[in-house]
């Protein structure tokens, strides 16, 4: 899987938006969206540059500890267990190939996946 689905699928998975951004519960209905889009563009722009920049060698070494401390010495903003559930499945993620096969009609997504299985 490319990086970039890695670090999707983390977010969508791993990241509980209540816990990391516990002012939502006082802002208005109307501006709920824009702004929890707004911090998971970050995150997710966060992550991605900084993995590409620093984190090679974690990928490789499947090292999510210190895939975790590199991101969070980086500025990366999110609590360190939480983060640290993100690089695990950003590592488990990242050896998988995975494509897109298609939408069924009950709605569901069909991929193809090859994947290591230690």
């Amino acid at each position: 899987m490319s990086l970039e689905a890695c670090i999707a699928h983390a977010i969508h998975n791993d990241l509980d938006i209540l816990e990391v951004l516990p002012e939502v519960h006082e802002l208005p209905v109307e501006e709920l969206e824009l702004y929890i889009e707004r911090y998971i563009l970050t995150v997710q722009e966060s992550l991605y540059r900084t993995i590409q920049e620093k984190g090679e060698s974690y990928l490789r070494a499947k090292d999510a500890a210190g895939l975790c401390a590199t991101c969070l010495e980086a500025g990366v903003e999110l609590p360190a267990a939480t983060l640290l559930k993100m690089c695990r499945t950003i590592l488990e993620l990242s050896t998988m190939d995975a494509r897109f096969i298609l939408d069924t009609e009950e709605g569901a997504s069909l991929y193809y996946v090859k994947m290591a299985v230690a």
